[in-house]
């Protein structure tokens, strides 16, 4: 009788644990505060997060609104670690409407490595305070809400009238509004900069859910602000989260071979903890990518990591994936500031 007690304990235990979302991760992975099982992550999800992730760890996080889109989101600024220190890292996701994942992943990352800085531990062998004193990453969690929203609500996502005219004729047309990739305005970020503008094959004549570069170079509040904050410090590199593929993108077809070289060993590292094949720069023709223009214009290596197997990523694959990829930021970080291995 009190074997059978014992097991109607542990049962109820356990239950409560897979409900409160305990085992929903390995062990040793702290999340508490990132929605971590929810399919759609939303806009107004991460700017909650944000704000209690900024509040329990301010000593290792800040965050600020650089800016604002067309349909009224804020678009937020993170800073994780010491912004006085020469080591930097640029981290931007979901520049890609249906690719919210990336930003589920870049915040889940961030609450776990500000744990681990609050309370001195570590992340792959190295002390995450001791790091990030010596490293600090810029991080936009998510560049393109707008059309996050669009691929999560459909119509119910925009908030103006233009955007819901626009919106009702694609899907009149036959588009489905989850596969959205562009923002609001119907024009692809990752198409929207200056080196190889309108030069990709599979580019748009106008505004659509994919690859139209818009009217011009920079056109997008989205863009702008993506090189505002590129301006912001001599970078050691850029780190790119989109879905899917699990592969990595590195180098550009007319970037410097130094850059494209110490593009191919940021992907290599990478690659120690995720497994992923890394794509260089013959399979990475100038097409107004962001990765592109950072790699030319700022001679500093960049690379863009592909999550999952398809979009919009089932959450079912989250947990995995993210185990995969918590040791990145802490070699990425330990190399730049322990090594020249990126060319600095």
């Amino acid at each position: 009788m009190k074997h059978s007690k014992a097991i109607w304990i542990i049962a109820a235990v356990l239950v409560a644990a897979i409900a409160a979302g305990l085992l929903w991760l390995p062990r040793g992975f702290h999340n508490t505060i990132v929605d971590v099982r929810s399919q759609k992550y939303s806009h107004a999800m991460m700017m909650d997060e944000l704000a209690t992730l900024t509040r329990l760890y301010p000593e290792a996080l800040s965050m600020q609104i650089a800016d604002t889109t067309l349909e009224g989101r804020a678009l937020p600024l993170v800073t994780f670690g010491n912004p006085a220190t020469q080591h930097h890292v640029m981290i931007q996701s979901t520049m890609h409407a249906r690719e919210y994942m990336a930003s589920q992943m870049t915040m889940a990352l961030l609450e776990q490595y500000a744990w681990a800085y609050a309370n001195d531990r570590e992340i792959d062998g190295h002390n995450i305070r001791e790091l990030f004193n010596d490293v600090c990453f810029t991080i936009l969690p998510m560049v393109n809400p707008d059309g996050a929203s669009i691929s999560q609500m459909g119509i119910d996502g925009v908030n103006t009238p233009e955007g819901r005219r626009w919106l009702a004729e694609m899907i009149d047309s036959g588009y489905n509004p989850e596969q959205i990739k562009s923002n609001a305005r119907g024009v692809d970020i990752n198409r929207n900069f200056s080196n190889g503008f309108g030069y990709d094959p599979d580019g748009r004549a106008a505004r659509n859910f994919d690859f139209y570069p818009g009217e011009s170079p920079l056109s997008e509040v989205e863009s702008q602000l993506m090189m505002r904050v590129a301006r912001m410090h001599d970078y050691d590199c850029f780190l790119n989260y989109h879905t899917s593929g699990n592969l990595i993108y590195y180098g550009c077809g007319n970037a410097a071979d130094s850059v494209n070289a110490a593009a191919r060993a940021m992907s290599e590292l990478i690659s120690r903890h995720t497994g992923y094949e890394g794509f260089g720069p013959e399979s990475a023709p100038p097409n107004g990518s962001w990765a592109d223009e950072v790699e030319v214009l700022f001679l500093r290596p960049s690379a863009t990591i592909e999550l999952g197997t398809r979009n919009p990523v089932p959450i079912s694959e989250f947990a995995p994936l993210y185990k995969r990829h918590t040791p990145v930021w802490a070699d990425l970080a330990h190399t730049i500031a322990t090594s020249s291995l990126f060319g600095q």
